[in-house]
């Protein structure tokens, strides 16, 4: 009888470059909402609360809607991305890590690949953040600007750069 072994990444081991983007099937429904259960919860929880049955049938009606792409390290998968087009600019819908994959310059990486794509299409990219959600300083990083706000979430725009050469 054999048993698979699943050896731990270790932050060391992180390298934020081999972190590739596959599209979701149906069988990542559940990771899917893992990994957004993971990423979120501390901050959606002091404003709303979190009501499990709420938060799954969101999930399941967003699902249904749009699929995101699966976030994968060294044939692990540890995240979500969505960036949905529209006519006049690109919306970045979701963008979650597993928290143990946060702060290790992965979510930079795939950011730097989702400015370029939008720059190569001179789109803007809209995103919204819940106000006490850290990931805030990463899009400012990027160049995103606070348009507007409301009570619990900034709208934030990064405008297209310059053509690529």
């Amino acid at each position: 009888m054999s048993s698979r072994v699943r050896m731990a990444l270790t932050p060391r081991m992180i390298n934020p470059h081999d972190a590739t983007l596959r599209p979701a099937t149906p069988e990542d429904y559940f990771f899917s909402y893992e990994v957004k259960k993971a990423a979120l919860r501390a901050y959606v929880e002091p404003i709303w609360g979190w009501d499990e049955a709420v938060q799954i049938e969101f999930h399941r009606k967003t699902w249904h809607a749009r699929q995101p792409d699966i976030i994968r390290l060294a044939d692990r998968d540890i995240g979500t991305v969505q960036l949905l087009p529209h006519a006049d600019h690109l919306h970045l819908v979701e963008f979650y890590l597993l928290p143990e994959f946060q702060r290790h310059g992965i979510g930079a990486h795939l950011m730097t690949r989702l400015v370029a794509s939008a720059d190569a299409q001179r789109l803007p990219i809209r995103l919204e953040v819940i106000k006490n959600n850290p990931a805030k300083s990463l899009y400012l990083r990027f160049g995103f600007n606070v348009t507007t706000e409301t009570a619990t979430h900034y709208k934030m725009t990064r405008e297209a750069g310059p053509p690529p050469l």
